[in-house]
């Protein structure tokens, strides 16, 4: 008799385990650093300069045509990217291959420091599908970018190296918490403000004590001023290392693997 069944066979049994765990260590390398949009280009730009990748700007300033062979690729506002391996004639087709690199997060306010009642906050916009209960009393990262007033670039990135302090968004212990109801009204979005910091700053003329000593503390680390947060692309995202799951190592665990895990295979299928 015909065999008309189809059987699903673990990726175990069909491919050798040194292969898998050596495209997992890059794939754990990636995913560490690509906590945003941003990084996330910048660590595909990296794995693309080391390919052979040229950027587009190069052909123009070189005034260089493309040819067939050739390895392109375009950053779109530092958020977005495009890669081409040029096979041949476009109109005679291509293979084309997307993927997000956005994850969900905690996008900062236009003007995100408050304080009120003794202690500095950071006011937040939810981006993506969130469960916003999840977000509470985790360790929360810092990450992003500010361009100054004399337009220089300046990344930030306070929670992920050892030693940091994180940022929290503090809720109740369960046994004072006598709050009722679907928790998606007892959890509102806007009251995911982060801790950020609880020390007054000692000065007679200044007001807000204790959003001073933020302000204070990332300016002497970055040179920023309040203003520069007004216009600045920051967020906050889990400051918590991707680990290996299973006494076995077999899987991974990490912030953003939606939709980065796909962006990496496809750049990395591109490149082999």
């Amino acid at each position: 008799m015909e065999n008309l069944s189809f059987k699903t066979t673990s990726v175990w049994e069909k491919r050798d385990i040194n292969t898998i765990d050596s495209y997992s260590r890059g794939y754990l390398d990636y995913i560490t650093k690509s906590l945003t949009e941003r990084l996330a280009v910048e660590e595909t730009v990296e794995l693309l300069k080391k390919a052979g990748f040229r950027p587009l700007e190069y052909y123009e300033t070189a005034k260089e045509n493309i040819k067939t062979g050739d390895k392109v690729y375009l950053v779109k506002s530092g958020k977005a990217l495009l890669a081409f391996k040029i096979a041949g004639n476009f109109r005679k087709g291509l293979n084309m291959v997307a993927a997000h690199i956005d994850s969900p997060r905690l996008d900062l306010k236009p003007k995100p420091l408050k304080e009120k009642s003794g202690l500095a906050f950071l006011k937040t916009h939810y981006y993506g599908g969130i469960k916003k209960y999840q977000w509470l009393n985790i360790p929360l990262a810092l990450v992003g970018t500010v361009v100054l007033e004399n337009g220089d670039k300046v990344n930030i990135n306070i929670g992920n190296a050892p030693g940091d302090p994180v940022f929290v968004i503090s809720d109740l212990l369960p046994h004072l918490d006598n709050r009722k109801g679907d928790f998606r009204e007892v959890f509102k979005g806007k009251d995911l403000n982060a801790l950020a910091a609880s020390i007054p700053y000692k000065a007679d003329d200044q007001k807000d004590t204790v959003k001073y000593t933020f302000l204070k503390s990332i300016h002497e680390k970055y040179g920023l001023k309040e203003e520069d947060l007004f216009s600045a692309d920051l967020q906050l995202v889990p400051a918590i290392q991707p680990r290996e799951i299973g006494i076995d190592r077999s899987m991974l665990g990490a912030y953003g693997h939606d939709d980065r895990i796909c962006a990496y295979t496809a750049i990395t299928a591109l490149i082999d």
